[in-house]
Order: structure tokens, then sequence, then C-alpha cells
């Protein structure tokens, strides 16, 4: 299972320069739940085990209540509502932010390009 962290946390990384992706998430809606997620561990996988971390905030327990208002501002930092929402961090810099990317082939594609970019950042 992807590691849930807060935004304290999404934001420590970034601070100290760290490369990773995160998944902004919301537990109500359903492209995360019934259409990402069972999909999401072939993802992590790949870009995991390329030694880019892979961790997940979910944002949102019910539809337009943030968690907290530090969960309402990252979303805001990285792009706004729309869920899910995969970030690409480099070095502590936003990358790259995609929102609904769902399905296996999608998701496959995104692991590809996100190890390619990481490489390129650190050749």
């Amino acid at each position: 299972m992807i590691k849930d962290i807060s935004p304290a946390e999404v934001r420590g990384q970034i601070e100290q320069g760290e490369t990773f992706v995160v998944n902004i998430v919301a537990s109500w809606c359903p492209d995360c739940i019934e259409r990402q997620r069972p999909h999401l561990p072939g993802f992590v996988e790949k870009v995991a085990g390329a030694g880019i971390p892979v961790c997940q905030c979910t944002v949102q327990e019910e539809k337009m209540v943030f968690i907290s208002a530090a969960h309402e501002a990252l979303t805001n930092d990285f792009g706004g509502h729309g869920y899910p929402r995969t970030l690409l961090v480099i070095k502590g810099e936003v990358e790259d932010s995609r929102v609904e990317v769902m399905d296996p082939l999608s998701l496959d594609m995104l692991a590809t390009e996100y190890i390619e970019r990481v490489r390129s950042a650190f050749s």
C-alpha cells in the first residue's frame, strides 16, 4: 500500500530538495478510489523500482471539505481541485502535475515519463 503523508511532510520533502512523486487524493472521490487505486500498485512499483519514492496525501474525506487548512493550502498550491492529482517533484521543485491519470496504460506511460525526467535531471 502507498504511504499516506501529511501536507507538512510533503512540504518538508520539498524544502529538503528531495525527488519524489506524490499522489493527491480525496477519499470520497470515485476516480481516486474506484478507477485509479486498483491500478496504482503497478505505477508505484515501477517508479519506486527506479529509486523514486512515491507517497500519497489524502486532502478531503468529505466532498468540498478539506481535512485542515494545511490540506487546502497544499491542494491550492499544486493546482487546486481535481483528483487524483499526481505530482513529480525533482530536487525540491514541482516539475509536473497531472489530474485524472487512472487507467493502467496511462499510469504506466506516466511512470516511464517520470523515470526518464528524473534520470535526465540527475545526469
